[in-house]
């Protein structure tokens, strides 16, 4: 009778160590796995975007027009517009087109809100894709030398 009840207590205790480690697991779910990213994480992480984005689709080299970069196109664009592609655009078509296909097949496909533009003066963009931000937003500005002054690409990620 002895031993049946010492292995009662056996099982008992056993069962518990099993609850403690099934309420520990769903804590560690609830807390670590489920918890939202760090607003800080966020920022940093659209910051890192629209640098990241903008710095590489300036450095893009161009399959129809020259093999030339879209910051060699932009500065044509700026200046005399005098670069025309092989499919007959001119360079800031060209470039339009381009930055219009690019974002569709990342920012887009990721929905991203976000607006890209180029200008002289903010006020009168030469190029302009997306939608004003509304809230919050990361940016990331790249200054492009033409002859007469510098021309501005600027990317905001909304968020």
């Amino acid at each position: 009778m002895k031993k049946n009840k010492k292995s009662q207590m056996e099982i008992m205790g056993l069962a518990i160590v099993v609850i403690l480690i099934t309420l520990a697991m769903i804590f560690v779910v609830r807390f670590v796995i489920f918890k939202k990213p760090a607003e800080f994480k966020k920022s940093f992480t659209q910051a890192e975007l629209a640098s990241n984005t903008i710095n590489t689709f300036l450095k893009t080299k161009s399959k129809n027009c020259n093999g030339l970069s879209m910051t060699e196109l932009l500065q044509d664009c700026g200046q005399s517009q005098s670069i025309y592609c092989e499919n007959g655009k001119v360079s800031c078509k060209y470039v339009n087109d381009t930055a219009a296909e690019v974002f569709s097949k990342t920012l887009d496909l990721w929905n991203v809100d976000y607006e890209f533009k180029t200008y002289f003066e903010e006020r009168s963009p030469i190029l302009k894709l997306g939608q004003a931000c509304k809230g919050a937003k990361k940016s990331k500005l790249f200054p492009i030398p033409t002859a007469a002054r510098a021309l501005y690409v600027k990317l905001d990620i909304c968020g």
